[in-house]
């Protein structure tokens, strides 16, 4: 059960980091992120591996957001992006593929009619 609430909050997290405002209300998911990763104890290393891994398509999407729209709100979107890609990465080595698979199961059975 325990993680089965850790995959929706996860979602849950993950998903409200798009709705959330343009603002100092970032700032408080990036502290939320940082402090998941000094909780689970996971090497600052891998985390910066992983984000320089994610920065070529995060650029490639602020760039084409900067010709399709106001380049600050291109900016923001990167900054989200970068913030629910760290936050995968968190989850991701949080959890064995086993348990994401049980998870998934259990997630789905309840809309299962037949």
């Amino acid at each position: 059960m325990k993680e089965i609430i850790k995959f929706l909050a996860f979602l849950c997290y993950a998903t409200s980091i798009f709705f959330m405002p343009n603002n100092i209300v970032i700032l408080l998911a990036f502290l939320v992120n940082i402090a998941i990763i000094f909780l689970a104890k996971i090497n600052i290393k891998y985390v910066i591996k992983n984000i320089l891994a994610f920065l070529p398509f995060i650029l490639f999407t602020v760039i084409i957001n900067c010709i399709l729209d106001y380049y600050i709100n291109a900016i923001w979107v990167g900054i989200k992006l970068l913030l629910v890609c760290n936050i995968t990465f968190i989850y991701s080595k949080t959890t064995t593929i086993r348990k994401l698979c049980k998870n998934n199961f259990k997630a789905m059975h309840s809309t299962k009619i037949f």
